[in-house]
């Protein structure tokens, strides 16, 4: 059996259901494959159920400081098959969804492997039977494995993150190998579910790449929480046995432990594709062009299978580029790395967008939480909304933020980012009082010495810098 469409997408993840979506609505015919279930790893093993489980997390935090808030809690049973549960229907209705939407859009979903023979052909196995496709253009969105690192992985005692999720009981000793963003993400939830967590990164700090600043508060937090933090640290051997895990580190150390998540990164998930039967060239991952297109014009490529790790919603905005591209839509757009802002689901949360660094040809002002009348009524002062300021344009090149609710709140900055928005803007903007977004104008404002939530530093620079003149760094910390 053959079939023709305009459109072939490999992959229903974020990425590939934003390229079916945008193409479909050109009025291209669209087929969809997907080899497991709608929505890829980000709806069903990802995203949505890592941030259900965040949720809980945080909830349980809020009980413990009840008492702050004048409340008293008398314990409180954490129902762990119960949250389980819960999971599953949220997973269930959101895939739901997505299957009507992309239906009713006119997108054809093919359940399948897909198999390139040839640019434009694709063989779809499915239960013994091999359904030819023949495309005319193709979106890779084929995502990304958990990295097993030298370890094996048997879902029961050494777990990827997928065998974590799907444990039906709380370990009560977690070792966690990787202190990227899955295994502090991780770390945070389970500590709060009442398990003893040990997080072991190889790097001199969590979350490698990030702020410092961030991290640096993050790695309090998490140790004020529990968890136990082992930074410059590498698991020389992992024996498995009836009672658990026994974990040798490179200092000598011993520790055991019920599970053993690796979380160590991931990598594109490229096997079985059979890429160079299309012409397409492949390293790490997928190389594509400034628009998603790989070596062979008629197919694209998006999302975490690419060389670089993206980021759902990063995907999501190159699906909907590749697919405007492929369909020879003048208007496509290419994505800006800087202008993706990223997150970690952690209690204190992390976002940031941009640049971070600090440098002689930026400014970098930093005000902390604690001075926001909203945090205070919240019982959530710890953090900080940090911005990096080009002195030459006075825009904003970056933001990191630490705190309750710092993944919201980044938006303010991403869309300064995009719309070229000066920190005098930013500045004068109106914020509704009280409320946690003060945090960013009053932080444009601190570059001027302008805060009026704390002391300017001069009251003569402030001025120059409000009548036009060279802008002062101001530090709320």
């Amino acid at each position: 059996m053959t079939s023709v469409c305009d459109l072939a997408v490999i992959g229903s993840g974020p990425g590939g259901a934003a390229a079916a979506l945008t193409a479909a609505r050109r009025g291209a015919k669209v087929c969809l494959i997907e080899q497991d279930a709608v929505g890829g790893v980000c709806l069903n093993v990802g995203c949505i159920p890592t941030k259900a489980l965040v949720a809980v997390a945080h909830f349980i935090r809020r009980l413990q400081r009840a008492d702050r808030l004048g409340i008293i809690v008398h314990g409180y049973e954490l129902d762990y098959p119960a949250m389980l549960a819960r999971n599953a229907r949220i997973i269930s209705t959101l895939r739901k969804g997505l299957t009507e939407l992309l239906q009713r859009e006119g997108v054809e979903l093919v359940p399948g492997r897909a198999v390139f023979d040839g640019p434009t052909r694709l063989g779809i196995a499915q239960d013994g039977a091999t359904r030819v496709l023949e495309a005319a253009r193709v979106v890779i969105a084929s995502g990304a494995r958990p990295v097993p690192g030298p370890w094996t992985v048997d879902e029961r005692q050494v777990l990827s993150y997928r065998g974590l999720l799907a444990q039906t009981s709380l370990p009560g000793r977690l070792l966690i190998i990787g202190g990227g963003v899955i295994g502090c993400e991780f770390a945070s939830c389970f500590a709060a579910f009442g398990t003893r967590v040990t997080l072991i990164e190889q790097q001199g700090q969590v979350l490698p790449g990030e702020d410092p600043d961030a991290v640096r508060w993050l790695s309090r937090a998490l140790q004020a929480q529990g968890v136990t933090v082992l930074t410059g640290m590498t698991v020389k051997k992992l024996d498995r046995g009836p009672s658990g895990i026994a974990a040798t580190l490179s200092n000598g150390d011993e520790l055991a432990a019920d599970r053993c998540l690796i979380a160590v990164g991931i990598r594109p998930h490229l096997d079985g594709l059979q890429l160079p039967s299309a012409g397409i060239e492949a390293g790490a991952g997928l190389r594509v062009d400034a628009l998603g297109r790989t070596s062979q014009p008629t197919i694209a490529a998006v999302g975490d299978c690419l060389e670089r790790h993206g980021l759902a919603h990063w995907a999501s905005a190159e699906g909907v580029t590749a697919a405007q591209a492929l369909l020879g839509d003048a208007t496509a757009e290419p994505v800006d790395a800087a202008q993706v802002p990223r997150c970690v689901f952690t209690d204190p949360e992390i976002a940031s967008v941009g640049r971070t660094e600090p440098g002689e040809d930026v400014h970098v002002s930093r005000f902390s939480f604690g001075a926001l009348g909203k945090s205070h009524c919240d019982e959530e002062t710890e953090g900080f909304v940090k911005l990096v300021v080009d002195k030459a344009t006075d825009r904003v090149m970056g933001a990191t933020i630490v705190g309750h609710q710092a993944s919201t709140l980044i938006h303010h900055a991403v869309i300064a980012l995009r719309h070229g928005v000066t920190a005098r803007q930013l500045a004068r903007t109106i914020t509704a009082h009280p409320t946690l977004p003060e945090g960013l104008t009053e932080a444009a404002a601190s570059i001027y010495g302008a805060s009026l939530a704390v002391p300017a530093r001069a009251g003569a620079r402030a001025a120059a810098a409000l009548s036009g003149g060279a802008a002062a760094t101001q530090d709320a910390a």
